[in-house]
């Protein structure tokens, strides 16, 4: 049952035109998830805007690369998580530095913002899914797309708690996850992608 449905919610894309798509999609949504995080002084919003431009320089890379060796797949997916935790800890210091500001930023935009990313990095992630397993390139590029929908979710949560209780802290704590979020993803495909280079070296 999980196959067959699995299997209907993937989109008929090829390779090139699904890491297109998903890279307009991210690179639109980093514009507006930063104009407004910088708007309302949203840690949550700024965060995921961090991450959707990383995400947007890792989708374009992946788009060039399709044809290339595993080898050189592997070596270009670890440069794009080096890339990816700079963005995550760029995340980190903008909570830090929102921690000594005592503004509390608009609950629906943060709660609307968070439900249109949402619904963007779905269709993302989806689009990619029938790539995910061919290499380490096209993984990382699913890897993406399916955190920051999971980011996008606690944006939403972090909007309903701002506003029941009239402060910044859910806005900070979303933040502060969406920040270990990258750096762990980033991590764990840097060690896979190392494994994947040092074996096709051989």
């Amino acid at each position: 049952m999980y196959n067959i449905l699995m299997k209907m919610l993937r989109f008929n894309f090829s390779e090139k035109n699904a890491l297109i798509i998903a890279f307009l999609l991210n690179f639109f949504i980093f514009a507006v998830e930063f104009y407004y995080g910088f708007l309302e002084s949203s840690s949550a919003l700024l965060s995921d805007s961090a991450h959707n431009v990383g995400d947007a320089i890792i989708l374009g890379a992946s788009i060039f690369i399709i044809s290339s060796s595993q080898r050189i797949k592997a070596i270009v997916a670890i440069t794009k998580c080096f890339l990816w935790a700079l963005f995550g800890l760029l995340a980190l210091h903008q909570v830090y530095i929102s921690m000594f500001f005592d503004k509390v930023p608009s609950y629906s935009v943060i709660g609307w913002i968070g439900f249109l990313a949402l619904i963007i990095n779905v269709i993302s992630t989806l689009i990619l899914l029938s790539f995910k397993d061919r290499d380490v390139n096209l993984k990382s590029a699913y890897i993406c797309c399916r955190n920051d929908a999971l980011g996008n979710i606690m944006i939403i949560i972090a909007g309903f708690f701002v506003y029941r209780l009239q402060s910044s802290w859910p806005d900070l704590l979303a933040g502060t996850i969406i920040g270990f979020i990258i750096l762990i993803s980033a991590t764990k495909l840097g060690i896979e992608s190392y494994k994947i280079m040092m074996l096709n070296n051989k």
